[in-house]
């Protein structure tokens, strides 16, 4: 091995591989027939109001939920709400991001990879304030092999990777599988960005894979740069009832977002705060 894959090992070969799964999880994921990968991390291992809601949806809408956590802390997860029926808890030192996270979850059932319906998701977004059944039949009604919420032109035209449904078992073909093999722990979030975010999106396209987007940039932001920050209102209004937490953790990273919970209030009539 060179320096340069030391320094950036295979998260499968590392200890980032090593799963630890809650009690009955294996039971509930070979019953799946379509299944939501999800990706969570909080520091001190409480799930909150929004991904509990999340993955309520998922299940409601005919999904099993593999909800893989980096939480830093050896105790079980800590649920804010009860967690619905149906979905399956695996534990993992949190290197490689969420990528590295869907890496493991396909690498250790691999049976979930040739099912007709896999989402791979995370719990970057606050809500959903709203049903996401339409979102989902939307995605289930595609002719594509490949649906993604948003797409962005930041540094390079790509589909964002907090929602990317995958169509007719083609991640357990080879152009992907590799792909999702191939993810290494890397230094910084923007490095995975760059090596997977717009990496999923060249493998696909490589591939032949037919890729639709629900919401597109350009018809929400003039400079179609990451339209979850900075056409948070209009994606708001225009059906994908979610709010990306980072805008509340960081107001600085999108605009008018001191009004965030004011539109948030007014459109669907919750309280943001109690979602976090």
């Amino acid at each position: 091995m060179g320096l340069f894959s030391a320094k950036r090992p295979r998260v499968l070969a590392g200890p980032g591989g090593e799963v630890r799964l809650d009690p009955g999880a294996s039971e509930v994921l070979a019953a799946a027939k379509k299944v939501a990968i999800v990706a969570q991390y909080s520091p001190d291992g409480r799930v909150c109001r929004s991904l509990t809601e999340y993955l309520r949806e998922f299940v409601e809408h005919g999904y099993t939920c593999l909800v893989i956590s980096t939480a830093p802390h050896d105790a079980e997860l800590f649920w804010s709400m009860p967690p619905p029926v149906g979905v399956a808890v695996a534990r993992r030192r949190n290197l490689g991001y969420d990528f590295g996270s869907w890496s493991v979850g396909l690498d250790t059932f691999p049976h979930l990879a040739g099912l007709d319906h896999v989402v791979l998701t995370n719990d970057s977004m606050v809500g959903p304030f709203a049903s996401i059944g339409p979102l989902i039949a939307d995605y289930e009604a595609t002719g594509a092999d490949v649906w993604t919420m948003t797409d962005s032109w930041q540094i390079g035209h790509h589909f964002q990777s907090y929602f990317v449904g995958f169509r007719r078992g083609i991640l357990a073909e080879a152009p992907l599988r590799d792909f999702f093999r191939g993810i290494r722990v890397e230094a910084t979030k923007m490095d995975v960005v760059r090596r997977y975010e717009l990496g999923l999106s060249r493998a696909c396209v490589s591939a032949g894979y037919a890729l639709t987007c629900r919401f597109r940039s350009h018809d929400l932001t003039p400079d179609a740069v990451n339209p979850t920050l900075a056409a948070w209102r209009p994606l708001l209004l225009s059906g994908l009832p979610f709010v990306k937490r980072t805008l509340i953790t960081d107001p600085s990273t999108g605009p008018d977002t001191d009004t965030i919970v004011d539109v948030v209030r007014a459109t669907y009539g919750e309280e943001i705060d109690e979602w976090l």
